[in-house]
């Protein structure tokens, strides 16, 4: 195991050589900063932290040393594996579920290049050199029914698959939950589209601002993502990933 301390925590990881140059990153603080610092802002030692979609552990790992407890929802067969390797070496409560957020009883996801285990794994778009399996899923009220505390925060990182589970937003609890952190992947619901370029960027837009208000009944906190997102689509002619925080609407900060 390789422990790699970022954001003033220590977490313990498989030493897996291919992710060299993403550890560099992550231990340098270049990955992701404001996720770390809306995790801090919203978490606390009476906060059950939801990581919905948890890869391999950057994040529910580093949370699990503030919350009370993370519950972690990865589908991904290749990074459920590395989450469970690590379970004994680092702190925390964590559970592990190897499952999908959706409403259907079974959801087929796309592996990236060849194999599982990559951040891409997507239930939106398929991958002609990838794989294919039937996962798992788990709905939104199973997941606040397992909390241990009444204080929730949930994390959201579903590859393009947040454009279908807008009624699972829906049954978030909003008096319960402090924020949420949503990242959305407009690239991915727009390859997936047909027709002319124009008319598929509009429905991406469009699709963009009906995710956004499936969260009503929350503030959103950084409205700018949206509008420098949507600066640096159209200098780049493509779109571009960004991160939405959502927090209770008390919260003033």
């Amino acid at each position: 195991m390789r422990a790699i301390t970022y954001f003033s925590k220590t977490v313990h990881f498989p030493d897996k050589p291919e992710k060299k140059r993403f550890f560099t990153r992550l231990q340098s603080g270049e990955w992701e900063p404001c996720t770390f610092q809306n995790i801090e802002r919203l978490v606390d030692g009476n906060t059950t932290f939801v990581d919905i979609g948890g890869w391999i552990g950057v994040t529910p790992y580093w949370a699990a040393q503030i919350a009370d407890n993370v519950i972690t929802v990865e589908p991904d067969p290749v990074c459920f594996g590395i989450l469970k390797e690590m379970e004994p070496q680092n702190e925390g409560d964590v559970t592990l579920i190897n499952a999908a957020l959706s409403e259907d009883e079974v959801l087929v996801l796309n592996s990236v290049g060849g194999g599982f285990g990559s951040s891409e794994t997507s239930a939106l778009i398929a991958d002609e050199t990838g794989q294919a399996i039937k996962a798992k899923t788990i709905k939104i009220a199973e997941l606040q029914s397992m909390a241990r505390t009444d204080k929730l925060c949930f994390k959201i990182d579903i590859e393009g698959y947040e454009y279908r589970s807008l009624a699972q937003f829906g049954d978030i609890d909003r008096a319960r939950t402090a924020g949420v952190l949503l990242a959305v992947h407009p690239q991915i619901l727009f390859a997936t589209l047909s027709g002319p370029v124009i008319v598929r960027a509009f429905r991406t837009i469009m699709a963009t601002f009906g995710l956004v208000r499936s969260f009503n009944g929350f503030r959103l906190d950084n409205p700018s993502a949206i509008w420098t997102a949507l600066k640096k689509s159209a200098a780049r002619r493509e779109f571009r990933g960004f991160d939405l925080l959502f927090v209770a609407k008390g919260d003033g900060r």
